[in-house]
């Protein structure tokens, strides 16, 4: 279980954490999924980024992110637009790129 290991891991404080979350019409999940994230590594101390790719999506998922990066911050939300819909797969190349954890 990966939180078990977050949470007993004694080299944890040093590392810092991406989770890629590509998006696309996911307007109404994206909140629940940042809200749940935070709260669960930051009750452990966990340095941590999630980084949002999204697809261009007609729904407002990307206004939905900007929303998340206003409430939790921009160090903790990462925002990736993406021109359209590219797919999974590139999605999380690009997501990769931008990341900024080592693991």
């Amino acid at each position: 279980d990966t939180l078990q290991y977050l949470m007993t891991s004694s080299q944890h404080t040093q590392d810092k954490f991406s989770i890629l979350v590509p998006t696309y019409n996911e307007r109404h999940n994206l909140p629940l999924i940042c809200q749940l994230t935070v709260s669960a590594l930051e009750k452990e101390n966990i340095n941590f980024e999630i980084v949002v790719i999204d697809d261009n999506s007609p729904d407002g998922t990307g206004d939905v992110a900007k929303n998340m990066q206003q409430i939790f911050g921009n160090e903790r939300i990462v925002l990736l637009k993406r021109p359209s819909k590219l797919g999974l797969g590139s999605a999380y190349i690009a997501g990769l790129q931008k990341a900024t954890g080592n693991f």
